[in-house]
């Protein structure tokens, strides 16, 4: 069962050390093909990736970045027909047989098109390794002021004793695994910057027949607090030939919420598997509101 593994990486040291983890601990690394968007100003040594024939990069000047949607939709336009895709940003570690055991969780779900999505506990580079963390669920932690829910987790209710995945109503932009047809059929919105990319990608893989899930299980870890490091919004104040992300930010957010409180079927829009409203439902969401019921907040 072949895997594309989709790894977006802006001006990050821990790109070499994420692919080369995600290599060794597979159980399959040969079915594995990774396609990284490397975002870089020359300042990067990848060597120890590049000659190899599972992992291409594509190679961009930094400065011409448009954010991490433009660069996980860049990586999506070379998916060729892999049986799974997985989305993991360039900062992550990965838990041994992660291939396998992924594999296996989605075919527990019971379902044709499952996917399987959190925020991994926490690594730091500069510390020892220890692989400790605990499996979540996403939820809804408060509306932004113009009405974009913003996401974060809670520990899985007796997860050490379950054996198959949660349902959740949310999925997380740096772990995301999926049959492959994810790729064809939700394509990311390139015009998208950071806010909106996880409720828009939620419902619009809903609405195309996905069944959301998340695992029970800790398959990888995520370097979160990444102080004074490279970010694409530090580098990019409309100088030096850069784009300005306060106005890339500012349309891809109202893009975001037109998407949501006046759905489409569309490419780029909703799927035509289920209604819009079916998913805000499910998710307990208002778009046009702003609101979420209770069971998914962080008030319960």
């Amino acid at each position: 069962m072949t895997v594309f593994v989709s790894v977006a990486a802006y001006r990050d040291s821990e790109l070499v050390p994420t692919v080369l983890d995600c290599l060794a601990k597979a159980r399959r690394p040969g079915e594995l093909r990774i396609v990284v968007c490397w975002q870089h100003l020359g300042d990067e040594d990848t060597s120890a990736i590049a000659a190899d024939p599972r992992v291409r990069l594509l190679d961009v000047d930094a400065r011409r970045s448009r954010g991490a949607c433009w660069a996980r939709a860049e990586i999506m336009r070379e998916y060729a027909g892999e049986d799974w895709f997985l989305q993991v940003d360039s900062h992550t570690r990965f838990a041994a047989d992660w291939d396998a055991q992924l594999i296996d969780m989605a075919g527990r779900t019971g379902v044709e098109k499952p996917i399987l999505s959190c925020y991994p506990p926490a690594y730091d580079p500069a510390t020892e390794f220890t692989g400790e963390g605990e499996p979540t669920e996403l939820l809804v932690e408060r509306h932004s002021d113009d009405g974009l829910p913003v996401f974060g987790q809670r520990a899985i209710a007796d997860w050490a004793t379950r054996t198959r995945p949660v349902p959740a109503r949310f999925v997380a932009g740096g772990f995301l695994f999926a049959p492959g047809s994810f790729a064809r059929e939700v394509p990311y919105d390139p015009n998208l910057y950071f806010h909106g990319e996880e409720i828009t990608v939620s419902a619009r893989a809903y609405t195309w027949g996905y069944d959301l899930f998340h695992p029970v299980r800790v398959l990888s870890w995520h370097f979160y607090v990444r102080q004074e490091r490279p970010r694409h919004w530090t580098d990019h104040s409309g100088g030096s030939g850069a784009q300005n992300w306060p106005s890339l930010d500012r349309a891809s957010r109202r893009r975001a919420l037109t998407m949501l409180r006046y759905p489409s079927v569309g490419r780029l829009a909703m799927g035509p598997v289920r209604p819009a409203a079916a998913y805000e439902r499910y998710a307990g969401l208002d778009f046009r509101r702003g609101t979420a019921t209770p069971e998914w907040t962080a008030d319960r």
